[in-house]
């Protein structure tokens, strides 16, 4: 306060000096125009960052003059999601912020925003140019940063590849696969009596899954002790999507940092030397290998031929795999890691899970792992894996470009250029939304409940339990729009059921073999500032058999 007053008085001395002179040097000229554009600038933009509209009718934090609310934005890096949360709670659903360069936000926290964003009036809210800039280098032009035509593309392509004949092909196959394989990691844990970062081990089932269906990878993280190259570029790669995204500075502060840059490009090449090796050995196939292998998302995109009959280059099928690994690799290991932490802490429902479990798999076999069973024969699984995306959406938060003015469902006036942001993560604590528990964990709101009677009984029934028939009810969707977590409209998640399959059969694959604790000074979990969800710190936890493993478990 004492260095402003100072700099005050010594400018308006300055200001008095020069006025009160008849001849002034072309310095001092420059100065009063510079000072007069300031001064000018101050009072048209008060309150709000330099660049943007006035909106007296919209609530939010009151912003400096010129750069608005820069200073609290770039604070809230450390908890983008708490300070999103609190915002909402203190000026309701619709409020507003502006920041240089990024202009004006306004942020919504309703499903009827939802419907009318993702589809009602999809074409009009779009990834703008800004966030394309900052990622171009890092996902290229990827269905995850592209609009309009070549958008589509992307969708309708990858669409050809999730099927149910690839569903049922996978339970019983990759995803069963890759489960064993962190089974055995587990075991030598158990040997070891040690403690393991479960979120690590989740990333590493997920990235050799995914690797196989993008690109027909072979990754074996789960098989090889400590680091995995791929696995350590694309970490260092995929973290700096957020920074740039968050960042309207993000040019300056990698160039002041020294190797940054350096560091970055090296991890872009990893990556893309092992998509290029991929992409060159499926360009050698012959005919016999190409029939004699399944089909993956490399066979459908490199087949693609554009209206002029040309076809994917090698750069675009890059492109295509690094968003497609974002999409299926980091969003499922995250969620895996919140799901089993949600179950150390709610034994309760841990307890239903397990129940379910010896009824659909009795004796703990594995006998029963298909595509109908996990579809249909789980409710009370689904509910917790669905209510852990509620809470700990693998998206948490989103914005959209404003293509033209336009006018929200509240009567809110939008402008050409304006960013809106939503989170999932906000909506799913909105009372309003989801009722006054809002913020409880509570898998049976997606659950049609039998009446404890009719459980009682069918707990009873040894022929029900043959039937394979869970006690808990039947699965209920909700809206898109209430639960937007795989997104909603033309862009809802293509990769949905292969998720929940793949978080189905590795929780019961585990459950049925151990019992998991967490390390004693385990810190409670918080998620990481990130364009994904995943836990800041490692999610340590101890593993110990479960004591009918040795006589009652069968795999095939």
């Amino acid at each position: 306060m004492l260095m402003l007053t100072m700099t005050a008085v010594g400018l308006k001395r300055f200001l008095e000096r020069v006025m009160n002179k008849k001849n002034r040097s072309p310095l001092e000229y420059v100065t009063l125009s510079v000072l007069a554009l300031l001064v000018g600038a101050i009072l048209k933009y008060p309150n709000r960052a330099i660049g943007t509209h006035d909106r007296p009718d919209l609530k939010g934090e009151r912003g400096l003059p010129l750069i608005g609310n820069l200073i609290s934005f770039i604070r809230s890096g450390r908890d983008p999601l708490g300070y999103r949360l609190e915002a909402f709670r203190k000026y309701g659903p619709v409020n507003t912020l502006t920041v240089p360069i990024f202009g004006r936000f306004i942020f919504v926290n309703t499903p009827e925003h939802m419907q009318y964003l993702l589809k009602d009036n999809f074409e009009n809210y779009i990834k703008g140019s800004t966030f394309q800039r900052r990622l171009i280098d890092l996902l290229g032009r990827g269905i995850f940063i592209v609009n309009g035509t070549q958008w589509k593309i992307h969708r309708k392509t990858a669409s050809n590849i999730f099927t149910t004949r690839l569903y049922r092909d996978l339970v019983q196959g990759a995803f069963k696969a890759t489960a064993a394989d962190l089974s055995d990691a587990l075991d030598k844990t158990v040997d070891r009596g040690t403690y393991i970062d479960l979120q690590n081990e989740f990333l590493k089932l997920t990235l050799d899954a995914f690797g196989r269906l993008t690109f027909g990878l072979d990754f074996q993280a789960l098989k090889t002790e400590g680091h995995n190259e791929f696995g350590d570029a694309y970490d260092y790669m995929t973290n700096h999507i957020e920074s740039r995204a968050t960042n309207p500075f993000w040019r300056l502060t990698e160039m002041l940092r020294p190797g940054k840059r350096r560091e970055i490009r090296t991890a872009i090449a990893t990556v893309d030397r092992y998509a290029m090796k991929a992409i060159e050995a499926r360009r050698a196939e012959t005919p016999e290998q190409s029939e004699s292998r399944p089909r993956d998302l490399l066979d459908h995109f490199i087949k693609y031929q554009y209206e002029d009959g040309s076809m994917l280059t090698d750069v675009e099928l890059r492109d295509v795999f690094v968003n497609f690994m974002i999409a299926g690799r980091d969003t499922t290991a995250q969620t895996l890691s919140w799901m089993f932490y949600m179950l150390l802490i709610h034994p309760d429902v841990l307890a239903k899970l397990r129940e379910e479990m010896e009824i659909v798999f009795p004796g703990g076999s594995s006998d029963n792992f298909k595509y109908e069973t996990f579809a249909n024969e789980l409710p009370y699984s689904k509910a917790v894996f669905y209510e852990t995306v509620r809470l700990y959406p693998a998206v948490p938060k989103n914005a959209k470009y404003v293509v033209e003015d336009d006018v929200l469902p509240c009567g809110t006036p939008v402008h050409k250029g304006d960013l809106v942001g939503f989170s999932n993560f906000c909506m799913a604590r909105n009372t309003d939304v989801w009722g006054p528990d809002a913020a409880v964990y509570r898998p049976e709101r997606w659950l049609d409940m039998p009446s404890p009677e009719t459980v009682a009984g069918a707990n009873a029934d040894a022929s029900a339990q043959k039937a394979n028939k869970s006690p808990f009810g039947k699965f209920r969707n909700e809206s898109t729009f209430k639960f937007p977590n795989f997104n909603a409209g033309p862009r809802i998640c293509l990769g949905q059921t292969f998720a929940t399959l793949e978080a189905l059969v590795t929780t019961v694959y585990l459950l049925q073999r151990f019992d998991f604790h967490m390390a004693p000074n385990q810190p409670i979990p918080v998620p990481k500032p990130a364009v994904t969800m995943p836990m800041r710190d490692p999610f340590m936890v101890g593993v110990t058999r479960r004591q009918r493993d040795a006589t009652a478990l069968v795999d095939v």
